[in-house]
Order: C-alpha cells, then structure tokens, then sequence
C-alpha cells in the first residue's frame, strides 16, 4: 500500500513539474527581451505624459529626488513609479553612474498587468 502511495506522489510530482517547467518556458520566451534599451538618468520637475524607452525619469523637487519612473521594458508601456523618499515603503535606491546610466536595487516587479519582474543595472534590463 505504501509502495503505490509514493509511486502516485511521484507521478503526480512530475506531472506538476513539467507543467511548471512549461508554463515557465512559455512565461520567458512570450512577453522578454521586446527591446534592449540603455537607460539614461533624466530629471525632470513633474511626472512626463510619454514615456521614451531607455529613460528613467527622476522626478525632484528642490534638487531632492523622490520618484523614479520609467515605461515597463516589457513591452506594454504601463508607467512603473519607484518611491525614492526613505521614510515610506516600499523604497528603492537609486544610483547614477558617471556614464549617465542608472542602477535601481531592489528588483522590480509588477504585480498586476505584465506581471514583469527585472533589475535594472547599470542601465541594462536584467530579467529575474
């Protein structure tokens, strides 16, 4: 009886890994990779209408960054806003590079939408 309870498990076990498996397959290959911006540091006083691909947009007030905001890389565009304020949460850090390139820590990761999770290093998209 035990013998047939753990060969069930098993075979229910691999069925749920391959589903996995492919269902992550199908997750990475569909919506990755729509273009490889280099993201430049942009301030700006208020919030832009459009969002240009490859810019980061810092919005300050009395050279006091607060926000950063940039077009989702995956493709659909949506505005993605970063707290920069370190007295609320969530907060990210951001770093400027003396090449202009910006580095956002922690990850990103929208939980609707696009479901689009990635860090943003040096100016490169780095898909987690």
């Amino acid at each position: 009886m035990r013998l047939l309870q753990n060969a069930k498990r098993a075979v229910n076990a691999a069925r749920h890994y391959t589903v996995w498996q492919t269902a992550r397959l199908w997750h990475w290959g569909t919506r990755k990779r729509r273009w490889d911006a280099i993201y430049w540091i942009s301030r700006v006083a208020d919030e832009p209408e459009e969002l240009a691909p490859g810019a980061l947009y810092v919005v300050e007030d009395a050279g006091q960054a607060w926000a950063a905001i940039l077009a989702c890389p995956c493709g659909c565009g949506e505005p993605l806003h970063a707290n920069l304020i370190p007295d609320s949460e969530p907060v990210w850090k951001l770093t400027e590079h003396p090449n202009g390139r910006a580095t956002l820590t922690p990850s990103v990761w929208r939980l609707d939408g696009c479901r689009a999770h990635f860090i943003l290093r040096e100016g490169r998209i780095i898909w987690a």
